[in-house]
């Protein structure tokens, strides 16, 4: 594999909250890689130190966004005086939820900071999600940084064009002329990608892993919960990604949004739907922890179950805020 010269240069937004949840996992992996570590040569020393650094900054950065969420949603103004057809609303009324228009939701999403938070974001889901498929190719620090790189800008083009999809106001027309915007920036993005692995095979086992996405960061954030004890190896992280992946095809959601097409579904971003979806997630993950006790030891299982239930509350959290930012909320 050789880098791009220096001029060369998967999944929509989740929730601002889910951001920092996926940050503090994070963390807490990195300061249990440092619990473990043994620091009885200079080779392992190095690492050590090097761990304790991400680990601080990995925190540090999830607090940064709580402030840059909490400075972003204020730039927006306090909750809205108004219903989205301009009539008065009720300032009595519910737990006075922030009411997010469409185009506050576009101007928001395409501003300097929020662009700027979600890209922090992205780049540390990536790192989590494509480890183990990083790993694999042995690549020096600076050929794993720009392969990061590559991957961080195939996925904001699907991200910051996708945001604009959310829109219920959009014509059909437009929102095809968005669809072709992101397959042509994915497509570009691609080719990017396999000129810098320059090798086929190489080529051909990062689509298959891409292609496995959220099975691929489910996989990851289970790993990240893992002590050295309980630690899965490679073909198991491959085999329970894809009983992941086989057991969500089979499996009839009314609505399934671990599709990223349907983030940018106005018919189908609304509460009675998610609420539906939640109830079959639940449904579908104890399906696919009856088939992991074949592949995962008892204390394997036992986190994959937990890992499962955390799972369940990131996506209630980010649905429901996606939903409410949409305008589907009631």
């Amino acid at each position: 594999m050789k880098p791009s010269s220096p001029a060369a240069n998967r999944k929509l937004i989740p929730g601002l909250a889910v951001a920092c949840i996926i940050l503090m996992i994070l963390a807490a992996w990195l300061d249990q890689q440092i619990t473990n570590l043994s620091a009885d040569n200079a080779s392992l020393k190095k690492s050590l130190a090097d761990s304790d650094k991400r680990a601080r900054d990995a925190t540090a950065e999830a607090i940064r966004w709580h402030k840059q969420a909490d400075s972003l949603l204020a730039q927006a103004g306090p909750a809205a005086a108004t219903n989205p057809d301009g009539s008065a609303a009720d300032a009595s009324a519910g737990d006075h939820k922030r009411n997010f228009h469409p185009e506050e939701v576009a101007a928001l999403a395409s501003s300097k900071g929020m662009q700027s938070l979600i890209a922090s974001q992205q780049a540390a889901l990536i790192a989590m999600t494509y480890k183990d498929l990083l790993d694999r190719f042995k690549l020096s620090p600076q050929e794993r940084d720009y392969m990061q790189k590559l991957l961080l800008d195939r996925q904001m083009v699907q991200v910051s064009n996708g945001m604009q999809m959310m829109n219920p106001s959009l014509s059909p027309e437009d929102r095809a002329a968005l669809g072709q915007q992101i397959m042509q920036g994915v497509q570009a993005d691609d080719a990017k990608i396999h000129d810098f692995l320059n090798s086929d095979s190489d080529y051909a086992a990062y689509q298959g892993y891409s292609q496995q996405e959220p099975e691929r960061t489910e996989v990851g954030m289970f790993e990240s919960s893992l002590g050295d004890a309980n630690a899965l190896d490679p073909a198991t992280a491959d085999s329970l990604a894809g009983l992941l992946a086989d057991s969500r095809k089979s499996f009839p959601f009314t609505v399934d949004f671990a599709n990223k097409a349907n983030f940018a579904n106005p018919a189908v971003l609304n509460a009675p739907t998610v609420n539906k979806y939640l109830d079959e997630q639940a449904q579908f993950q104890a399906q696919v922890a009856d088939k992991a006790a074949a592949l995962l030891t008892p204390a394997q299982l036992e986190a994959f179950k937990q890992n499962q239930a955390a799972l369940r509350q990131m996506s209630k959290m980010q649905l429901n805020n996606i939903v409410q930012m949409s305008g589907g909320g009631p």
